[in-house]
């Protein structure tokens, strides 16, 4: 390999176990699936083209044809670039079964720019994506689909919340209409988000315990929901990849024995992506957009190793062990988008409240319990449940002055997991392990 390769550089300065030889799906395998997700992929750009309204024929009956034409025609006199996609999404698909992945390559094959996207999911609803200039400000896309959810109270058939997503979407304002909705919601649900009213208003006879039985289901549903492992895979492009994450969600609050398994599926992980890095760094046909990728994917995996050497040589914490599979996470991502020369790089976000949930997330508003402040961070969908009906979803813990708190809530100077949310809320998490903020001075154990 020349001196001078990244993987040269990236392996003077880690230190990595020893690589195994692992087996490779057929070369004709992948090759077919790289078809597949071609074709489907620009099935839906190409008919993007057409109308701004694509529903796939396995959705008709509940977004006919005539509703899709009404629909296309109000965004077509909005002269908004915004469009609705509603296709079948399974774990197994070329998208991951995520909409966000959907959106992105579908945008991508499209040739980027402005656009704003409506996709459709059977678990949360329209979730909403918006590209170009000033996009994450004004935001229509996204908030337009909060809107239709508030707004039909997280119930409404597949063209209800089309049709609510693009009223406000096309709204003069879709933030106000997104605040407006979530309002009535919260008016209309007292009993949800805890908003009652004025005297005699949770007084009479039976709402105490009404009350207290409401608290009580909705703490058994949360716990119930973190038992079922969400197992959305991320679709392997015809190789075999290190296991991703969202797998991981049976070792949520682990005892010490699971800790260990989170800990040696992180050391199976590093020789994994280490094999990839290493083949990847052999191509000699890797391009300059590719050979960026490959970058911040040795980085990445560096960064892991670094965490995991720390946790050999000074003990493991559960928000080490999950910090090494995200960042891992990232190293595949960067690899994925280095084996497809992409322009616009798709990654996958984590749940901001735990990592462990995986990474089928929407952008969900957390508002701060007795607070006004809100955030607006990636959560699965059991956790943006939770935050709706005003309730703290199952969050990572973390051990913070011999108390167990939410992983977030240790100061920023002594995790760069709260600091960063797990690289939900910046961008340079990387950067942030490789300078050595994951072993700071007075950092929680």
């Amino acid at each position: 390999m020349p001196a001078d390769s990244p993987l040269a550089r990236y392996t003077a300065r880690a230190l990595a176990a020893s690589c195994t030889v692992l087996l490779l799906s057929p070369a004709t395998a992948a090759l077919a699936q790289d078809l597949e997700a071609q074709d489907r992929t620009q099935a839906v750009a190409d008919a993007l083209e057409e109308s701004p309204v694509y529903v796939d024929p396995a959705y008709e009956s509940a977004f006919p044809a005539a509703d899709q034409e009404r629909v296309a025609g109000v965004i077509e006199s909005s002269g908004l670039d915004l469009y609705v996609i509603a296709v079948p999404l399974t774990g197994g698909d070329v998208w991951g079964g995520d909409a966000a992945t959907l959106v992105s390559v579908v945008h991508d094959r499209r040739g980027g720019g402005e656009g704003h996207y409506l996709a459709y999911d059977d678990v949360s609803g329209y979730q909403g994506e918006d590209f170009g200039p000033g996009a994450q400000e004004a935001a229509p896309a996204h908030y337009g689909a909060l809107a239709a959810s508030y707004e039909t109270d997280f119930d409404g058939s597949m063209l209800q919340q089309a049709d609510a997503a693009v009223e406000a979407a096309l709204s003069d304002d879709p933030r106000a209409a997104y605040e407006a909705a979530l309002q009535a919601y919260e008016e209309a649900n007292p009993h949800i988000t805890g908003m009652g009213g004025g005297a005699g208003q949770g007084s009479g006879p039976g709402s105490g315990p009404l009350f207290v039985v409401g608290a009580v289901i909705a703490v058994l549903l949360a716990l119930v929901l973190t038992l079922l492992v969400r197992n959305r895979l991320t679709a392997r492009r015809g190789r075999r990849r290190a296991v991703s994450i969202t797998q991981h969600a049976a070792f949520d609050n682990a005892d010490r024995a699971q800790l260990d398994s989170l800990v040696e599926q992180g050391e199976r992980d590093l020789i994994e992506v280490g094999e990839r890095l290493s083949r990847a760094d052999a191509d000699p046909g890797t391009g300059t957009k590719s050979g960026q990728s490959l970058q911040r994917a040795l980085d990445a995996r560096f960064a892991a190793a670094a965490v995991h050497d720390r946790m050999a040589a000074e003990g493991a914490t559960l928000p080490d062990a999950v910090g090494v599979l995200v960042l891992l996470d990232m190293a595949e991502d960067a690899l994925e988008n280095a084996d497809k020369g992409s322009r616009s790089a798709v990654r996958r976000r984590h749940c901001y409240a735990n990592p462990l949930h995986g990474t089928n997330t929407k952008v969900t508003p957390w508002r701060e319990f007795g607070g006004t402040r809100t955030i607006r961070v990636p959560l699965c969908a059991d956790c943006a449940r939770a935050v709706r009906n005003r309730a703290r979803p199952v969050v990572l813990p973390a051990e913070h002055e011999g108390a167990q708190v939410p992983y977030y809530e240790v100061p920023a100077e002594e995790s760069v997991w709260a600091a960063t949310g797990y690289g939900t809320l910046t961008d340079d998490l990387v950067q942030r392990v490789q300078r050595g903020d994951h072993r700071p001075r007075g950092r929680a154990r």
